[in-house]
């Protein structure tokens, strides 16, 4: 954080944390994600951000949500539950440089967020039909991964709670179908084939249910 306050000083008016260092996930090829809101950002202050984190250890790594004050106030606002829930802010107030949510919008999110998946795991399977089993699996996991953003606003909607890490996410859950795709997120190597038609599967389930 001393390295963005030097960069910046009092432009820097939120910097947290997300991502898989904020929920203990992190495998060898994992980014740092940062929030970081600024009372503007141009192309210049991302180039300052980027020689910022060249003087910290792994700041090779970090990336994350950059952004201006005026673009946050005007985000949309479906977006807005798993994005505050899924940041340790270390510096500022981040919920007061967000523009007002309500239940809807959290649903709307759930909706969208699922419809989504729902598209990539149709565009995966049609587009990875020619390429090698292993190929076809690494577009697999890479589904899995936006599986359980879906699901846990899903289950944000359903149970009124926002469950913040995979493991406690799947603590939580009854629903089989759900349980295993969400154990194949944890553990990409036993993900499998039959994982596609499971996802669509679900997703067109929840689309029809929310």
């Amino acid at each position: 954080m001393a390295a963005l306050r030097e960069a910046f000083g009092e432009r820097l008016l939120c910097m947290g944390l997300q991502g898989s260092y904020l929920r203990g996930e992190v495998r060898p090829d994992s980014d740092i994600d940062l929030l970081v809101v600024l009372d503007h950002v141009d192309l210049t202050d991302l180039d300052h951000f980027h020689e910022a984190m060249r003087t910290v250890p792994e700041g090779d790594k970090a990336v994350g949500f950059t952004c201006g004050r005026d673009e946050l106030a005007a985000w949309p606002a479906y977006e807005l539950a798993q994005f505050e829930h899924g940041t340790q802010v270390w510096h500022g107030n981040l919920c007061a440089l967000l523009p007002a949510y309500g239940p809807a919008d959290v649903r709307l999110g759930a909706r969208v967020s699922v419809a989504n998946l729902y598209h990539m795991t149709n565009h995966t399977y049609l587009t990875t039909r020619e390429l090698s089993a292993d190929a076809r699996l690494d577009a697999l996991r890479a589904m899995l991964k936006g599986f359980f953003f879906s699901l846990q606003i899903v289950h944000a909607v359903r149970a009124g709670v926002f469950v913040p890490t995979k493991c406690e996410l799947l603590a939580a859950l009854d629903d089989p179908s759900e349980r295993m795709l969400l154990a194949h997120s944890i553990d990409p190597s036993e993900a499998r084939e039959e994982d596609y038609s499971a996802l669509q599967q679900w997703c067109s389930a929840v689309m029809r249910s929310l």
